[in-house]
């Protein structure tokens, strides 16, 4: 077992505060990286344009935080980063499978430990819905549930795009999944607000993004190449949960991508076979499955193939619950965190193990 220290942000003001509290707290860190060759001033003014429509406010904290460190918005990584692609799991169960009855939104995500910022953050700016969820680049959000209930994660869709070299390119300029979630949870009070929203948004990530809301409300939305897609239920549907993994799970969208890892496969059939005649689930039964390792359950310490597991998170859409296991370690423990209450500052130690994947693991098969 190795150490590795997690942080918890508590964030409060205008956005502009916000980023400047951003830079005072995590001094320590940087994440000004000067932008690359392509990413020319008209690609700086585009990337602005899509912030101003789709995500408002964020400038003004990137502004707050390069004031407060004396960078460039241009040398901010956020600004400009194309090349993250975690890969994770999602599953939405309505409520009515609960023994409590309460729909949940639950998600493993994988990463390296290296590149990941290992962070939680409660965000509460003027104006917008308070929201706790995982940071990326600092100013992004990796999953997040908000003061109105409202669950957003996300899974990497199909084989990675990005700018860098070898990577698929992308189709469409657009936001990548971190804006977007980040962007719902602050905007969006529900599943329905929240699909309005993204079927505007240009999303140049190819993404497998889960809605869930205090109405029993759940969705997947599939972008592929700008294709969009997606998948509901609800409190009335005869289908009470909607499951993803890495690859695209609407049939009808599967002729885009007509293939997958062969571990993206296996876990979600091994989600699909959880479920199947599921009823009075109870909350620790889901938890037991996440934090089980692969290929039996979802998590895995490929940590050197950036694919190991950062945390489990399981989000209640009525008590506006934020639980967090790190590392996969069930030693760990399990966290819960509400929007208001129970949040502060910290840096706390957590534990993780290190494996290497067999590289059948990362075999490509047909759908």
């Amino acid at each position: 077992m190795e150490i590795q220290h997690v942080s918890y942000l508590k964030l409060e003001g205008s956005y502009e505060e916000i980023g400047r509290q951003v830079a005072r707290k995590t001094k320590n860190r940087s994440v000004a990286l000067p932008s690359p060759k392509y990413f020319t001033k008209t690609e700086l003014e585009e990337a602005m344009e899509l912030y101003k429509t789709y995500c408002p406010g964020l400038i003004e904290e990137l502004e707050g935080y390069g004031k407060a460190c004396n960078i460039p918005l241009s040398d901010i990584a956020y600004t400009w980063m194309t090349y993250l692609i975690p890969r994770c799991s999602g599953l939405i169960i309505e409520g009515s499978l609960m023994k409590d009855g309460h729909t949940r939104l639950i998600r493993n995500y994988e990463f390296s430990i290296e590149d990941e910022d290992l962070m939680l953050c409660e965000t509460r700016v003027k104006g917008k819905y308070a929201h706790i969820g995982g940071s990326v680049a600092l100013f992004g959000r990796t999953e997040g549930i908000n003061e109105c209930g409202l669950a957003v994660s996300m899974s990497s869709c199909g084989f990675p795009v990005s700018n860098l070299e070898g990577m698929r390119p992308p189709k469409i300029k657009g936001l990548q999944f971190w804006a977007v979630i980040r962007s719902l949870l602050e905007n969006c009070k529900d599943v329905e607000e929240a699909m309005k929203l993204v079927e505007k948004m240009p999303i140049a990530y190819n993404i497998n993004l889960y809605l869930a809301d205090a109405k029993g409300n759940g969705s997947i939305v599939e972008t592929m190449d700008g294709e969009f897609s997606f998948e509901r239920i609800s409190s009335e549907s005869e289908k009470k949960y909607l499951w993803g993994t890495n690859h695209i799970v609407i049939p009808s969208f599967q002729k885009f991508e007509p293939f997958a890892m062969r571990n993206s496969l296996v876990r979600f059939h091994t989600l699909e076979r959880f479920m199947e005649g599921k009823e009075s689930l109870e909350e620790d039964q889901i938890k037991k499955l996440f934090l089980t390792k692969y290929p039996e359950g979802m998590t895995t310490y490929y940590y050197h193939e950036w694919f190991g597991t950062i945390k489990s998170v399981v989000m209640d859409t009525i008590n506006r619950s934020y639980q967090i296991c790190w590392f996969g370690q069930e030693d760990n423990g399990w966290e819960e965190y509400r929007i208001g209450t129970t949040f502060k500052d910290q840096t706390l130690e957590k534990r993780y193990e290190r494996e290497s994947a067999d590289p059948r693991f990362f075999d490509r098969v047909n759908l």
